[in-house]
């Protein structure tokens, strides 16, 4: 079985944040996105939550319509649940409803999938809405829908967008899906930032001369966990070139929020350029950063992104999600 890769769910896949569906029954107060329906009901899955989980179903089976889904096992009642537009981590297996084999999965016994849970391509987010952590979800419908054209090509899937596919999902985990601390005021010298409705940043400079140090403001301050050195944080950001105001790096226009060490580069490779990873060492849960990252703070000769001009200052806005 072939595995998942990280970058599943790369450029070109757009957020739509349209509402939920009409009809679909409201779990403790929160609106799944996804109907459950009798196809959904059909799978069984008998691996342990984690693994591998070794899906049956009646095959050739229909997707008959709009997607449909169903908790095959329920998390602990004390779990949180996966509200909307929340951050989740999942694994992840995707079966052919024709033949009922497995085409593509994540890496059980690794990081899982970093996705938010909101309406979008592909819908992994979506069918985990409102289920507690610790459920295993399965879902049935037209591989167009639940996976998305663009996934179904850069992944190389034997099916095409009108053929039936079954996900099962185990869900992991939850985080916020972006910062909720308590307003600051910004002092001077870094661009203006307004937040849209799902609390993406858009910048606006103000002087084209960028700072010479590194500045480091907070935007939000949080209340939760701080993150420590070598933590595993979940983040959202948003990377812009202060000399070209031009965006080259945003999770948020993923929608895949990230799971990343909290310590300055190594020599392995792992870890974060210095001025990111002083900035976000030290935070709490739920905060909002923004960074001015002068050259000298960021990546060492010969090792930056095409995306960075060498000598460029880098700028981020983060939302600090969750600590794994």
């Amino acid at each position: 079985m072939r595995k998942l890769p990280a970058l599943i769910m790369t450029a070109g896949l757009l957020v739509s944040l349209s509402a939920c569906s009409a009809g679909v029954a409201s779990t403790d107060g929160c609106t799944p996105a996804r109907a459950i329906g009798s196809n959904a009901e059909l799978i069984s899955a008998d691996g342990t939550f984690g693994n591998d989980p070794r899906a049956t179903f009646p095959t050739p089976i229909v997707a008959g319509g709009a997607s449909q889904v169903a908790v095959l096992s329920e998390g602990s009642g004390t779990g949180k649940r996966v509200a909307p537009g929340a951050t989740t981590v999942m694994q992840l297996t995707i079966y052919n409803g024709k033949t009922g084999e497995s085409l593509i999965s994540t890496k059980y016994g690794e990081p899982g999938l970093v996705i938010a849970a909101v309406e979008t391509e592909p819908a992994f987010g979506a069918i985990a809405q409102c289920a507690r952590v610790g459920s295993r979800v399965a879902a049935v419908g037209t591989a167009g829908d639940l996976i998305g054209d663009g996934a179904i090509q850069q992944n190389g899937l034997a099916v095409t967008k009108d053929d039936t596919v079954v996900l099962v999902v185990d869900v992991q985990s939850v985080y916020l899906g972006r910062a909720n601390g308590a307003d600051q005021i910004p002092g001077a010298g870094l661009p203006s930032i307004v937040l849209a409705p799902d609390g993406r940043p858009g910048f606006t400079f103000a002087d084209p001369r960028a700072p010479s140090d590194l500045k480091i403001e907070e935007l939000k301050v949080g209340a939760g966990a701080k993150v420590r050195e070598g933590d595993s944080v979940v983040l959202n950001y948003t990377g812009v070139i202060w000399e070209t105001q031009e965006v080259f790096d945003s999770t948020w226009e993923r929608n895949t929020p990230v799971l990343l060490t909290a310590a300055p580069l190594d020599d392995s490779g792992g870890g974060l350029v210095p001025g990111f990873a002083k900035a976000l060492i030290g935070q709490r849960v739920g905060s909002q950063v923004i960074v001015s990252i002068p050259p000298k703070f960021g990546y060492s000769e010969g090792t930056a992104p095409a995306s960075v001009p060498a000598g460029s200052t880098m700028v981020f806005v983060f939302d600090v999600l969750g600590i794994e």
